[in-house]
């Protein structure tokens, strides 16, 4: 057996072993849709514990779980943009009157993202007569 063939053996033989591994491992499991709901609100700047977490949490999450990734980002921005507004007025995080300034300006500003949104109708509607 020649050098050159003995390394041609041995990188033959690596990819065997690396193809044998790719197939027998398991699958990774795709991240949960509130992971990915909490990615999305972290990444328009709503931190966890932060004011708005929460809804913004639950929205991305339901948006994710419906298959509309873009508007789990439309309610990230959302909460965030109302957590500006409200920080805007001078109201204080920690305030009734800040939770109660926040539940508003996100509901208000969700209409709109429902507003801004084409309907999608899927076959069945037009199946039937």
């Amino acid at each position: 057996m020649t050098h050159s063939q003995f390394h041609a053996s041995v990188v033959f033989g690596a990819i065997v072993v690396l193809a044998s591994v790719a197939v027998l491992a398991p699958p990774v499991p795709p991240a949960s849709a509130e992971a990915q709901a909490a990615r999305i609100c972290r990444e328009q700047g709503v931190k966890p514990a932060s004011p708005g977490y929460d809804y913004c949490l639950l929205r991305a999450e339901q948006a994710i779980e419906w298959g509309e990734p873009q508007l789990a980002r439309a309610y990230a921005r959302v909460t965030a943009e109302a957590r500006e507004a409200c920080q805007a007025y001078g109201l204080e995080p920690t305030s009734a009157g800040y939770r109660a300034c926040l539940d508003r300006e996100t509901k208000a500003r969700s209409l709109l993202v429902f507003s801004e949104e084409k309907l999608k109708f899927g076959p069945q509607l037009a199946d039937h007569p």
